[in-house]
């Protein structure tokens, strides 16, 4: 019988760049802290620096955030990418959504390719998209 993968989340594009966004700052440090043999100089790590080019670029994510999930899990991260993302509260609520809570503000990736950010203890308004610049919109639900 063959083993069975653990399931991806329902939208695992969206939710891993969501992800990635809103932890771009330490993932730079932990490839970087890990060593990875991909990083060169002083720019993101290779496995990353792909995934931001592609999503940037509109390209085919799932290639670029594979390979970003073997560089965590080489540099010891147990869950990886996926793991992480699948292990957060996303799937059924939506990105900025908590359960009951009415009329709650989201903010979607202003290129419609991620799942959004929530605001944190530590968010500054307005906040921005931490790959592109852009500042997200603020929508109600």
């Amino acid at each position: 019988m063959p083993q069975q993968q653990p399931p991806r989340p329902a939208h695992p594009v969206a939710d891993a760049m969501a992800w990635v966004c809103e932890r771009l700052e330490t993932l730079r440090q932990d490839l970087g802290r890990g060593g990875h043999p991909d990083q060169q100089g002083d720019g993101d790590p290779e496995p990353l620096r792909l995934v931001l080019e592609a999503f940037t670029a509109g390209a085919n994510l799932a290639e670029p955030l594979e390979d970003l999930h073997t560089a965590l899990l080489d540099v010891g991260d147990p869950l990886g990418l996926w793991g992480q993302v699948r292990s957060g509260h996303r799937g059924v609520n939506l990105a900025g959504t908590h359960d009951g809570t009415p009329f709650e503000p989201v903010y979607p990736c202003p290129l419609g390719r991620c799942s959004g950010r929530t605001p944190d203890n530590t968010t500054v308004f307005p906040l921005v998209c931490a790959i592109t610049g852009r500042e997200l919109r603020q929508k109600t639900l």
